[in-house]
């Protein structure tokens, strides 16, 4: 990085792995001295094919006994500036998140198109986006920062955190139905959020769960069950690929568009449909065909890895080139995981707090607050992720609305508070098992 620093300026700048690199520097500080560190490293991208690597810089001041953190790419310039003044102005010319370890750092959302509706990652590192962390005035791509951060505060640095998104699917059938697709190792809990009214009047929405039991009690043996499903698949998929290969703008016959509808429901009649209202969980084990439907939008935590196999899906598959129905299909269960009821953590006036999922990568609490009362957190271990779903949040010096998330970092320790006593807060706080 090509760096203008004159000898004359008080600011320190070296290369090396960035927070070995501040722990040196930072325990040769004198006490009360104000200063500012540079580190040049390299940081392999490891959601991208290939890993490539990317120049960055590190920028560590401590002003008045307090440390701020930030992260560019772009080469600095130092001009005749206090430290603090300095570390300021390239935070505004870059564009930078100034952390400060032991600080909430807000989540910024990042919307990605799909052909059933739009997802928004909170969290999301890969290939087809990386999420940043935000503050007024600039963001940050969240892997850059966690490489940095003092005592991984952002979380373990080249690791990704748990992922956190939304589901919005649009709200016509059909479109709105997202692919009927299981996970081998990814496991994936959803909280409702709102069921589209112009989508399900009555207020009930649904996924597509698993498969019939009824269908599944009345087959000869569980193979006979796959074997029939499958057929109804593979009559579905001639038909499917057929229209995908129509030209755009060329019309379709209603034969056909009647034949893709009765082998859609055939194909269907296989499976069952969960029901789903405002506040419901939906758990999803590794293993289980799902598919949520269209107008029901959730918020998700996941394992953060990219893997799936679709058994089937009503539009044009983008992404790749096949479905996976065979393979998937030996393998899936036919029968979800028995239920099991929420373990109620706290209970007291004005305060509810529910373990709602308990995954071996990480847990998932749900927190309802009403009225005055507030809850105390206990240090964070390693990491949290707030989202809120209803109401506003008081904590560390900002307010949080709906559909706003956070990361709490390493060792956080404070009170959440509603912002609104006579608004009931409700928010959802996942930490992963360190």
């Amino acid at each position: 990085m090509r760096h203008q620093i004159p000898h004359s300026s008080p600011v320190s700048w070296t290369r090396g792995e960035p927070q070995a690199c501040y722990r040196s520097w930072n325990l040769a500080l004198a006490a009360g001295t104000d200063a500012l560190l540079l580190v040049d490293f390299t940081l392999d991208q490891y959601w991208l094919p290939g890993v490539p690597s990317l120049s960055l810089t590190a920028l560590y001041c401590v002003s008045g006994g307090r440390l701020q953190v930030a992260v560019t790419d772009q080469a600095l310039t130092a001009g005749e500036y206090s430290v603090l003044a300095q570390f300021e102005l390239w935070a505004r010319q870059c564009e930078l998140v100034r952390a400060t370890p032991g600080a909430p750092l807000e989540l910024l959302p990042t919307h990605i198109t799909k052909p059933w509706g739009g997802e928004i990652w909170y969290t999301g590192v890969e290939q087809r986006g990386v999420c940043e962390f935000a503050s007024p005035g600039g963001c940050t791509p969240i892997p850059w920062l966690q490489a940095v951060m003092p005592e991984d505060a952002a979380g373990a640095a080249h690791q990704p955190l748990v992922l956190l998104k939304i589901l919005n699917p649009a709200t016509q059938p059909v479109t709105g139905d997202l692919y009927f697709e299981l996970h081998e190792t990814k496991r994936e809990v959803y909280v409702v959020t709102q069921v589209d009214a112009s989508a399900w009047p009555d207020g009930t929405g649904y996924i597509r769960y698993g498969f019939d039991p009824e269908q599944v009690a009345a087959a000869v043996n569980e193979q006979d069950f796959r074997s029939n499903y499958l057929v109804a698949v593979q009559a579905y998929e001639r038909v499917r690929r057929a229209l995908d290969e129509i030209p755009e703008g060329e019309c379709v016959s209603p034969q056909q568009l009647m034949l893709e509808q009765q082998l859609r429901e055939a194909m269907h009649s296989f499976t069952y449909m969960r029901p789903l209202r405002v506040g419901d969980v939906v758990v999803v084990p590794p293993l289980l065909p799902h598919a949520l439907q269209h107008g029901v939008r959730t918020i998700e935590f996941q394992t953060p890895v990219y893997e799936r196999k679709i058994l089937s899906f009503a539009q044009k598959v983008l992404t790749q080139d096949h479905w996976d129905t065979r393979e998937a299909l030996a393998q899936a269960l036919l029968r979800p995981p028995h239920e099991v009821p929420f373990e109620c953590l706290r209970r007291e006036k004005g305060v509810l707090v529910e373990r709602i999922v308990d995954f071996p990568g990480f847990e998932v609490m749900r927190v309802r607050m009403e009225g005055r009362t507030g809850l105390n957190l206990k240090p964070v271990a390693g990491y949290a992720l707030v989202i809120v779903i209803e109401g506003e949040l008081a904590l560390g010096g900002s307010t949080y609305s709906a559909e706003q998330a956070l990361l709490l970092p390493r060792g956080y320790q404070d009170r959440l508070i509603p912002v609104k006593p006579a608004q009931p807060l409700v928010l959802l706080l996942a930490l992963p098992r360190c």
